[in-house]
């Protein structure tokens, strides 16, 4: 979907013209912008929350001629969705498998013996 889509279809949506549309999403992008670089994330509620990420610098291979080349570190902004549109799209989230119980010991411990008290007569 590329940005006059957009506009169209939030405009087709809400019923606003447009050109208000059209500032709106010029609006949102910028804010977008200025908050990635002052705060190095923006949420958007609801959906997830966008994040610069700093990537390392790293080895790779030119696919046409196979030859080692260096990529430098850089930043680089990722998309975390929150889980309900996770599992929109993905289903539900399957459960762990709950945790093996403890092997038993035999005994419980209220029919472990207690140490006898000195002094004290044995039953």
């Amino acid at each position: 979907m590329d940005r006059n889509e957009m506009v169209e279809g939030i405009m087709r949506h809400a019923g606003i013209s447009k050109a208000n549309v059209g500032r709106f999403y010029d609006g949102l992008v910028e804010l977008i912008r200025r908050e990635l670089v002052r705060n190095k994330q923006f949420v958007l509620p609801g959906l997830g929350v966008l994040r610069v990420r700093q990537l390392k610098a790293r080895m790779a291979r030119n696919p046409g001629t196979g030859a080692p080349v260096k990529v430098p570190a850089k930043k680089a902004v990722r998309f975390k969705a929150y889980a309900p549109l996770d599992e929109l799209l993905n289903g539900p989230r399957k459960e762990a498998a709950p945790a093996e119980p403890p092997e038993p010991s035999g005994t419980l411990p209220m029919e472990q013996e207690l140490p006898q008290e000195q002094g004290s007569p044995a039953e």
